[in-house]
């Protein structure tokens, strides 16, 4: 009896999304399908849902969508890598009108956004999206990683039944310093998650 062979997942089956041109360095600019998004939330859902749309149409929807990125974490050492699969919308405040914090009301998906977990080699957080660079703010319980675009590319896979990976490198604390750590770490942080992405790309299915 024969057996068919799945081939293996390659750069050419992923759409590799990121944020900010600083997040890149050249070996990512060169991947096949990536995507830059523009920083926060609207930029994020429109880029994404524009690219799906037009690959959908073509006939070439990715196997996966991987958002690479910088973010800060007050629990997460400085220059680890951290995978997230649960999002939060850090910003959506509604809880004085009855909803949950993170709850956009009418919504039918909670406060936190869960993806299936595909990545167990990192620490796993719980990420917190919102349209403001976190320095001194107080940050709710249970987020432990804070960034700016990946609810909305979660919630826009969420919508298109598309799997979704969120690896992200922790640049700074959350503190007052967190705007100057970010500028020192984040060439660093592109050659460590363009690595990263080359070792997960060979462990998919």
């Amino acid at each position: 009896m024969s057996h068919t062979q799945r081939n293996p997942i390659t750069t050419d089956d992923v759409l590799v999304v990121v944020a900010h041109p600083d997040e890149l360095n050249d070996d990512l600019r060169q991947l096949p399908n990536l995507l830059l998004t523009g920083v926060g939330k609207v930029n994020a859902t429109y880029a994404l849902t524009r690219r799906l749309a037009d690959l959908r149409h073509a006939g070439k929807m990715p196997k996966y969508v991987i958002n690479l990125g910088s973010a800060g974490s007050r629990h997460h050492p400085r220059h680890s890598l951290v995978a997230c699969h649960r999002f939060i919308q850090r910003d959506m405040d509604c809880t004085m009108i009855g909803y949950e914090h993170g709850t956009t009301p009418g919504d039918t998906c909670g406060a936190i956004l869960e993806h299936a977990r595909y990545v167990t080699d990192l620490p796993d957080g719980i990420c917190g999206s919102g349209d403001s660079f976190v320095t001194t703010q107080s940050v709710r319980a249970p987020i432990d990683v804070v960034e700016m675009e990946a609810y909305a590319l979660a919630r826009v896979c969420t919508m298109e039944n598309v799997p979704f990976i969120a690896v992200k490198y922790i640049t700074d604390g959350l503190d007052a310093a967190g705007g100057d750590d970010w500028d020192d770490a984040v060439s660093s942080a592109a050659d460590k998650l363009y690595e990263y992405l080359m070792k997960l790309i060979k462990n998919l299915k």
